[in-house]
């Protein structure tokens, strides 16, 4: 389906040129947690996940309490972000798989239906079958938009759902899991190399984990259902690179270690700070640059 019509001098600073393309990626399920053998990342060589922690803004965002939907609902403040981006005469595509459309496009917008100006929603069906044995689910398609839109320059802001593996998770198979997980690292590093290219802004994070949780291992059986732990927040842009926003050398590379330093709220701000949009003087969450 396609569809168109204050802040701390020792942190990041900002700037007055609005970089372009600003792409947001929700890699659901990605969520932070000691290694465990039921944890998917334990021991999984990730060369894009780890490259953007090492060489990027990182924060971890605390995601407790809330369904999927208060999620979303929370990462794009109601609706709140496209419509200002909208409002500030920016283009802006939402692209996602129907399994995610409801949550990365309905709850998201706040439970808006119609499309603002210069906004267009891409829609790709979502594969039938054992998730398990289709780790990539429809990986290769949404990239392969993704892509084009960055190269081409088509539009100002971008929200991508990178899924599979959150859907792959759900099926309870750690090994396909994983796999999905690398696929994902894998076509994240393209996104990454593409946007830079550009000159753009990536924005990794997820709504919620459930992948470094996905098995029990009181019981060595599936976990269902969404995790409380953080999840990663890393901004990958050359105007940041080598920059902190606030959090220190992580021990061994062990991310679970490191105290959350926001939350899902902290989203919407940042991206407008980014954007060059003002925020909202009612807006009680701040940016983290």
């Amino acid at each position: 389906m396609d569809i168109s019509n204050e802040d701390n001098p020792d942190l990041i600073p900002s700037n007055t040129v609005v970089p372009r393309p600003v792409v947001l990626v929700l890699l659901d399920s990605w969520g932070i947690a000691p290694k465990h053998p039921g944890n998917v990342f334990a021991n999984l060589k990730l060369k894009t996940f780890s490259s953007l922690v090492k060489n990027y803004p990182l924060a971890l965002l605390s995601a407790e309490s809330k369904t999927v939907k208060e999620r979303y609902q929370i990462l794009g403040a109601s609706g709140l972000l496209s419509k200002l981006i909208s409002e500030a005469g920016l283009s802006q595509l939402n692209l996602s798989e129907s399994e995610k459309l409801l949550a990365s496009w309905h709850h998201f917008n706040g439970e808006r239906d119609s499309l603002l100006a210069k906004e267009s929603l891409k829609v790709i069906s979502s594969k039938t079958g054992l998730r398990s044995e289709s780790p990539e689910q429809v990986l290769p398609e949404i990239i392969k938009i993704a892509l084009t839109d960055i190269k081409k320059g088509l539009h100002d802001f971008l929200v991508i759902s990178l899924s599979n593996l959150d859907l792959v998770s759900e099926s309870g198979d750690l090994e396909a899991a994983k796999l999905a997980a690398k696929l994902l690292d894998k076509n994240l590093g393209r996104l990454a190399d593409a946007i830079l290219k550009q000159h753009g802004v990536l924005i990794v994070t997820a709504a919620y984990g459930h992948a470094e949780s996905m098995i029990n291992m009181a019981t060595e059986l599936p976990e269902n259902g969404i995790t409380n732990n953080p999840v990663p927040f890393i901004i990958v842009s050359q105007n940041y690179q080598g920059r902190t926003i606030g959090l220190p050398d992580t021990l061994d590379d062990d991310l679970s270690l490191v105290e959350s330093v926001g939350n899902l709220e902290n989203v919407t701000p940042t991206i407008l700070k980014i954007l060059n949009i003002p925020l909202p003087d009612d807006m009680a969450s701040k940016s983290l640059l």
